[in-house]
């Protein structure tokens, strides 16, 4: 599997989100952003799967914003999270197992702690 795997990607966020969740603290969105060595893609294949995270219930949090020829940018609602649904994708979804077992520690996303939830 590659580094710009759809899959790839999908499994470092979701897996970061669940570690923030499990800690309480908010993510850190200078981690989670398209040409960095985590997600080592161009913006719009990035903006596509955090759309399709979204969409698919996911995640949350967040809202897309669309303007007419400009962009797709997203706007904080309420503090991106992963949702259950997304937990269980995550947990349970062979293709999630075979990618977490693929990249080991190398899939986890290190970060500082940005904020406590509470």
């Amino acid at each position: 599997m590659a580094k710009d795997d759809y899959f790839v990607l999908v499994n470092k966020f979701l897996r970061y989100l669940y570690k923030c969740l499990k800690q309480g603290v908010l993510p850190d969105w200078s981690l989670l952003a398209p040409n960095t060595k985590d997600f080592p893609v161009h913006e719009e294949y990035f903006i596509y799967v955090l759309t399709h995270l979204l969409a698919d219930g996911y995640i949350e949090g967040i809202a897309e914003c669309r303007r007419i020829g400009g962009p797709v940018q997203f706007k904080e609602t309420s503090g991106l999270k992963i949702t259950p649904k997304g937990i269980e994708y995550l947990e349970e979804n062979s293709i999630m197992k075979r990618v977490t077992e693929f990249l080991g520690p190398a899939g986890e996303i290190a970060g500082t702690v940005v904020s406590k939830f509470w």
